[in-house]
Order: structure tokens, then sequence, then C-alpha cells
């Protein structure tokens, strides 16, 4: 679970949110919240890294969403 390439696309998208986010794999089961990322911050990062990594996730799998991990795995599914 450690993809550089999508790593990068979500620490540049959470530049772009203007929110501090510390990608690195022991954050990866911290959730969203418990790392001061609101839920309208997580929709601009997610948006913004589906942008640069030129995919859509799927709305199942943004409801499912809890945790760094869940975010990075989903982005995982459909980058290869």
């Amino acid at each position: 679970m450690s993809n550089p390439k999508i790593i990068n696309a979500i620490k540049k998208a959470s530049q772009e949110a203007n929110v501090s986010l510390t990608l690195d794999p022991s954050t990866y089961n911290s959730t969203l919240k418990s790392l001061d990322v609101d839920s309208l911050n997580a929709m601009s990062i997610i948006i913004s890294a589906e942008k640069i990594l030129n995919v859509r996730l799927p709305d199942e799998d943004l409801a499912n969403l809890k945790t760094l991990g869940d975010l990075i795995q989903s982005f995982e599914k459909l980058v290869k």
C-alpha cells in the first residue's frame, strides 16, 4: 500500500487544498478526522487527486472511506 504515484498525487492534492497531511505508513490507519481533515477538505483532496491520476473513485468507495489507508487503497484499485 505505498504506490509512490498515488502518495504523490494525494500529497499534491492536500497541498492544493491547503491541508497539512502527513503521508507515511504510520498514518495509514488514522481516520481523516483524526488527521484534522474535515469532510469538505477530504472531498477537495479526493477531487484533485482524481484529476491528477485521471481516475474517478466509485461512489461506494467514497461512502466507505474512513482512514487515509482506505483512500490510498481506493486509488490503488484504479491505478495500475
